[in-house]
């Protein structure tokens, strides 16, 4: 080090520090550096040369841990200072001292204006240095108006620094930048490419924020992104000799959302991608990451099969090598691919079992994530055994908490019957019962409760199977909490449907009340069962001798529910016939009649007027008649109640943004293409900066060659549909399987295209299964394959599609009337030309809008029997958008919006029964709720939600 306006004190601080031997030793050199910083401090007349010397001291102090504070004003009061250096170092003190919502603050906001609006370009960059690190909510409304101006400054580096202050302001409030997005769209055909490449991070926060309205820039990110792969950008930018890969990231996951569920913005990309990866594919690590970059843009964006194939090509590379970070990077690309087809997972069969067995801890959960995505109703009993065995093993909290999460997941779609249903549910509530919600309990209970509705004696056979199974887990000594609250409710319920032998009703009442004395993590699970006990009691009339005994131990308890609990207990035993009424046998499932105006009390209240007790006024009343008791006559009308409007939800006014046309109701998978129009995006030819031919070539880029010329999309004049007799080739049956691939079959069995079908005999759990698909499915888009192949069977579906597409087929929807057979999408099946010239009629739409009020909505919900829940990621910001999407799509009738929670009504058609949708939006995540009564219509439903939501 030297520098000879630094003093010797300094010199030797640094050395003392870097020569101490302990933390104490190097806490006591802190100590008396901070006691002389305070002694110089106070004296007055402190020159800027020794003030920014302290400072820079004071810093050192703040670094190793020890408290600097008397400093902060000193380095605020060195932003002031003209000198050039010395307003530098205050500003660089201030970041490193101070914090946004600081009380100095408000001492820096004026500073800031006047250095932003300074002549000097350094001035300038080190104040938006700062508002970078500083800015609040408060400093906004003054300081970004300043911002935008600059981003139209004669120096570079201060427009770089204007759009990275930019960000940092969309990130706190977004409206602000939005209301000047005309202007941020204008950096990005900066001539300077590190402006540029500043541009793309707030541009991407815009997308994802405003997909539609940042469609038209699509031409413009795929110009530059091609002209950076073609080295048009300075050598400066290039890393291991790849072109601005870092920019090639950024301009990848800005597609990736603008390209999702569109087709024609996707049809943009397609030869990009595909250049993309191809020259990404060099060797070095920066390569492998701009091919993953590409492969999840790909899976996000409409499915192109030529891209997808590429894309397979590239992760069985990663999946393949020896490297475990590129294994990683195989089994994290292929969760994604997966999602789209599962097929292209099958041919990795036996690496994936390698990677689960492997001592890599990342690998093998990432591997546990690819199981979980490519789940389906032939491979779930060992994909849950996998889960459930990493989950017995486990002991970290984060991944036992994602284990229980998929299990719970796999154990309601792919259920194959109650009884496995049950049995995997009780082992997740026992090895991870601390981390279950509660609403996996209710659910369990409701699906006892309710059964399938479909066969009474099989849904008590289920029933028995449930009191038995139960019985036995509760002669454990250990049970988790949330499995000793359903054991409880389930023997309280139906405890005499028990044939386990050796064990009469008497028996299960001693060991209910055996239980209650154990120890619980949670207070409630006593009252669950003092519940069970009352039940019992109260139905089969049986005599418990430790009744008395449990009454007078937790009447007294801290917890008011048990208290509560005991005396209810207490008091209906002296009236045996009362208790049989109040708690009958299997009366869980049926509605309860409310009176709601209690006119039982209607004599005890006369009884007591009579007596001369006063009758009861509302306060209005009260007020009323103080008012004017003779002569106010109070409006029935006019009576305060509770009123149910919701709030309107306060919107910005704004230009509406266009659309992109669909073709129909199922966002963009059927319909004709439409015409060519001419290009919305920015002009983004610049002066000549880049290299030596320039940011674009004079006179612009050469626009893209028209989509319909793509080999991968298939024409109509292809070969008709292969007739039923077409089977491939059978396989040789190998002579001897070793486990490993005995395993490998089991993981993936249902991925292949060979695949059998899940059997019918097999009734899935009740409300918690994969919706079954419709008696003739179309082939999914996703599904183009080279050879023509039979139509899919049922299970060929991909019901593991809830992000992107759906995995069924996009005409199965209501489509318009005048929708063309064959259309001019590029992405059709084979199966799906056929040569006959009658256009194939569209199909009737499943519900019509229903006009109901939300207190009808509230009074008919719980008469309607069957139920799905629909969870999936989704690109809709808001839930006005929401609900247009499901007007559209669903052709239903919105109810009601309350924040970011709507309610929509359908009638089932050709009938009038109801069909209530409730969707709650937390993006990028929705949940969508289905009530009717029939589960076929809840099925189709819930299919659609998944193609048309996401």
């Amino acid at each position: 080090m030297s520098g000879g306006h630094l003093s010797k004190e300094f010199f030797e601080l640094v050395k003392s520090i870097g020569e101490s031997r302990s933390k104490q030793e190097e806490d006591k050199i802190i100590v008396g550096e901070i006691a002389i910083l305070k002694q110089h401090l106070s004296s007055p007349n402190i020159s800027a040369r020794k003030m920014k010397e302290y400072m820079i001291r004071a810093v050192y102090a703040e670094m190793l841990g020890h408290d600097a504070a008397f400093a902060y004003i000193h380095a605020v009061k060195l932003a002031h200072e003209k000198n050039l250096f010395a307003k530098r170092i205050g500003y660089l003190t201030c970041n490193l001292f101070l914090h946004r919502d600081h009380e100095l603050m408000l001492l820096l906001i004026n500073t800031m204006q006047r250095d932003l609006q300074s002549s000097n370009h350094l001035e300038v960059c080190a104040a938006l240095t700062s508002v970078c690190r500083l800015v609040n909510m408060e400093m906004i409304p003054a300081i970004a108006p300043i911002v935008f101006k600059l981003l139209s400054h004669q120096q570079e580096a201060v427009r770089k620094k204007a759009v990275v202050a930019a960000n940092k302001i969309f990130k706190l409030v977004p409206e602000t930048v939005l209301d000047q997005k005309d202007q941020i769209r204008k950096v990005l055909c900066d001539p300077d490419p590190s402006v540029m490449g500043a541009s793309l991070h707030v541009l991407y926060e815009v997308a994802k924020h405003q997909p539609a309205a940042s469609k038209d820039l699509v031409p413009s990110f795929v110009s530059i992104l091609k002209q950076i792969t073609e080295h048009r950008l300075p050598r400066d930018f290039d890393y291991h000799r790849m072109p601005a890969p870092w920019l090639q990231v950024k301009l990848l996951s800005i597609l990736s959302i603008l390209g999702t569920a569109d087709q024609k913005s996707s049809e943009h990309m397609y030869e990009i991608l595909q250049e993309c990866m191809r020259r990404a594919d060099s060797g070095v690590n920066v390569g492998y990451a701009i091919i993953y970059e590409c492969v999840k843009c790909v899976t996000k964006i409409y499915p192109d099969h030529g891209l997808l194939e590429l894309a397979a090509s590239n992760i069985s590379r990663f999946i393949s090598s020896e490297n475990h970070n590129l294994r990683y990077l195989g089994v994290t690309g292929l969760a994604q691919i997966v999602q789209v087809n599962p097929t292209y997972a099958a041919e990795h069969q036996m690496v994936v079992v390698d990677c689960l067995e492997d001592p890599d801890e990342t690998l093998k959960r990432k591997t546990l994530d690819l199981l979980f995505r490519m789940t389906n109703p032939q491979n779930v009993i060992v994909v849950a055994d996998k889960l459930t065995f990493h989950l017995r093993t486990s002991v970290d909290t984060h991944l036992r908490r994602e284990l229980v999460q998929k299990l719970t997941s796999l154990a309601e779609r792919f259920a194959p019957n109650n009884e496995w249903y049950v049995n995997t549910m009780n082992t997740v509530f026992e090895l991870g019962g601390e981390l279950v919600p509660a609403e996996t309990a209710y659910n369990l209970m409701r699906l006892v409760a309710e059964g399938t509705e479909e066969d009474e004696s099989a849904d008590s056979a289920f029933r028995t199977f449930a009191v038995n199974t139960y019985l036995k887990l509760l002669e454990k000594s250990s049970v988790s909490d949330i499995l000793v609250q359903v054991i409880a409710w389930v023997l309280g319920e139906y405890a005499r449907l028990a044939n386990v032998d050796g064990y009469t009703t008497e028996d299960i009442v001693d060991l209910l009340a055996d239980c209650l004395e154990r120890p619980f993590e949670d207070p409630s699970t006593r009252g669950y069962l003092v519940t069970a006990l009352m039940k019992l009691i109260g139905q089969l009339g049986v005599q418990c001798g430790s009744a008395e005994r449990i009454i007078r131990s937790y009447r007294s308890s801290r917890m008011t529910d048990l208290q509560q609990r005991c005396y209810e207990f207490d008091q209906l035993r002296q009236t045996p016939a009362l208790m049989r009424k109040v708690l009958p046998f299997d009366a869980s499932c049926e509605d309860i009649a409310v009176d709601k105006d209690l006119t039982f009390l209607d004599g005890f209240v006369a009884k007591k007027q009579d007596e001369g007790a006063k009758s009861y006024m509302s306060a209005y009343e009260r007020a009323a008649r103080a008012e004017d008791s003779n002569s106010v006559k109070v409006p029935e009308d006019s009576k305060p109640s509770l009123n149910f409007t919701p709030y309107e939800v306060p919107t910005k006014p704004q230009a509406a943004a266009p659309m992109p046309d669909f073709g129909g109701d199922m966002g963009g998978y059927g319909g004709s293409v439409e015409e060519p129009q001419a290009p919305k995006g920015l002009n983004v030819s610049g002066p000549r900066k880049w290299g030596p031919s320039g940011y674009n070539q004079p006179g612009g880029a050469k626009p893209d060659p028209p989509p319909q010329e793509r080999p991968s999309a298939p024409q109509p004049s292809v070969p008709q549909a292969p007739q039923p007799t077409f089977t491939a080739p059978k396989p040789v049956e190998p002579a001897a399987m070793s486990e490993k691939q005995k395993m490998a079959a089991a993981l993936f069995g249902g991925v292949g295209p060979t695949a059998a079908p899940a059997p019918a005999s097999a009734p899935p759990a009740k409300t918690f299964s994969a919706p079954a698909p419709a008696p003739a499915p179309t082939p999914a888009p996703v599904r183009v394959e080279k050879v023509p192949e039979p139509a899919p069977a049922p299970a060929a579906i991909d019901l593991l599609d809830l992000d992107d597409f759906g995995g069924s087929a996009p005409t199965q929807a209501a489509a318009p009337p005048a929708q063309p057979a064959f259309g001019g999408d590029a992405l059709l099946d084979m199966d799906d030309l056929v040569s006959t010239p009658v256009a194939q009629p569209a199909l009737q739409p499943v519900l019509g809008p229903l006009q109901v009020t939300t207190a009808q909505v509230g009074a008919t919900w719980g008469q309607l029997a069957t139920e799905r829940r629909v969870q999936l990621q989704t690109s809709i910001g808001n839930c006005q958008e929401m609900m247009s999407r499901l007007q559209s799509s669903l052709n239903v009738a919105p109810v009601e919006i309350i924040g970011m929670e709507g309610i929509a009504a359908g009638r089932v058609l050709p009938g009038n029964d109801p069909c209530f949708l409730h969707g709650k939006l937390a993006p990028p995540r929705l949940d969508v709720l289905i009530r009717c009564r029939d589960a076929g219509v809840a099925n189709t439903v819930a299919e659609l939600c998944q193609r048309s939501m996401a």
